[in-house]
């Protein structure tokens, strides 16, 4: 029969049946028929809709998205940048050439490069954006955040595609380097699906990262209201991403990058601030819920699924390396420190980092359903799944890869 998030073998004791509910075998035949006939229109419904776009498709975040809605029955179109960084999603549990295929040559720098991904889609899943570039400027991560959204939705609107969902960031929510903790009358702000970081603060400061999440995320919302758009659209603001990366990624990214400097002795004091994480399932599950459910258009989501001190972080890094058992595992556990530094970490992400991060996801919950998961399961998986994939050394994140 099936279930929101998956299959399970429908297994009858036709005797165990008849005993403890006092139904026939006939009645457990008609039960059988009965869930076999609504598997069916599931699928011919989902089927008939047409396939899901999703963009970024080779990321650790979009892969995952790719696997979640193979494994609900879904045809899915994944798009990148260069084939052989996609690869890995052909051997995901159900894929197929019938309901997995790949488009590479989809740059944001190549106006309708998108679109033959994105035809005959009833859906787009937008992941895809510059995560960050080594001396980061407007040119090469503000205009290209802007530019890719443009041309993706773009593409939905030309295309006629009914339902699109959106990663955005919590650097448009929370960077506004203490100004609102300092401006609340407890000295401390609670963040809710109302904030946005303040732009003219970014732009003093130069923080292009922040500002390409922030406008990428306001022309969204401004294409998704002119007139004639045949879309809805929902946005998703996830803060740093952790948890399970999935076999065979090609490379180290980002948000993971910052446990490996935990792992391999980059870091040789822990930091002293706190930061904003979330279940990588937890953030695909969310960009699904709203295509699949028909929710939430028109609202943006917080995905945090906690605000852990890098204390605590640490804590649990130190721990899963310990128990994973391998030879490699000891050694990096020996590296993880265990004295905090006593500066403080600058404050950019919410309040001074010697206050605690306040947020409410209640939204989240309520209209999603998203329970989120603890920040030790996120970092044990993260860690098992790092060495898994042999990213030991933050040497091995290569901006270049992303």
């Amino acid at each position: 029969c099936y279930a929101d998030r998956s299959f399970f073998p429908l297994r009858l004791e036709i005797s165990a049946c008849n005993i403890i509910f006092n139904i026939t075998p006939v009645d457990c035949i008609d039960v059988i028929i009965h869930a076999s006939k609504s598997i069916i229109k599931m699928f011919s419904a989902k089927m008939a809709k047409g396939p899901i776009c999703v963009t970024g498709g080779s990321g650790f975040l979009a892969s995952w998205v790719v696997k979640i809605l193979l494994e609900k029955g879904y045809k899915v179109h994944a798009t990148t940048r260069k084939m052989e960084k996609a690869l890995f999603l052909k051997k995901l549990d159900g894929a197929t050439d019938d309901n997995l295929k790949i488009f590479d040559g989809c740059d944001f720098s190549i106006a309708d490069s998108f679109d033959r991904s994105i035809e005959g889609c009833y859906a787009v899943i937008h992941c895809a954006s510059p995560f960050f570039n080594v001396g980061g400027t407007r040119e090469n991560l503000v205009d290209p955040a802007v530019a890719g959204t443009e041309i993706v939705l773009g593409a939905c609107r030309k295309l006629g595609v009914e339902r699109v969902t959106l990663t955005a960031s919590s650097a448009c929510v929370i960077v506004d380097y203490g100004t609102k903790a300092a401006a609340s009358e407890s000295g401390n702000h609670v963040y809710t699906n109302l904030d946005f970081s303040p732009s003219e603060i970014l732009e003093e400061k130069k923080n292009y990262y922040s500002l390409s999440k922030l406008y990428a995320e306001r022309r969204a919302w401004e294409l998704s209201k002119e007139e004639g758009c045949p879309y809805k659209l929902c946005i998703l603001n996830p803060s740093l991403i952790w948890g399970p990366m999935l076999k065979g990624q090609t490379h180290l990214n980002t948000s993971s990058a910052a446990i490996v400097q935990y792992m391999d002795g980059s870091h040789k004091k822990i930091q002293n601030g706190v930061r904003c994480v979330v279940d990588v399932r937890d953030v695909a599950e969310a960009h699904i819920i709203p295509i699949e459910k028909d929710i939430g258009w028109g609202k943006r989501f917080l995905l945090f699924g906690g605000a852990p001190h890098f204390k605590e972080t640490s804590q649990y890094i130190k721990e899963a390396l310990e128990s994973n058992g391998s030879d490699i595992a000891k050694e990096l556990a020996a590296n993880v420190p265990t004295e905090v530094d006593e500066a403080l970490q600058p404050t950019v992400m919410g309040p001074p980092a010697d206050k605690p991060m306040l947020f409410d996801v209640e939204e989240t919950e309520t209209v999603l359903g998203i329970q989120f998961r603890s920040v030790k399961e996120m970092v044990t998986a993260c860690v098992n799944d790092l060495l898994a994939n042999g990213f030991t050394g933050y040497n091995q994140y290569d901006t270049k890869k992303l």
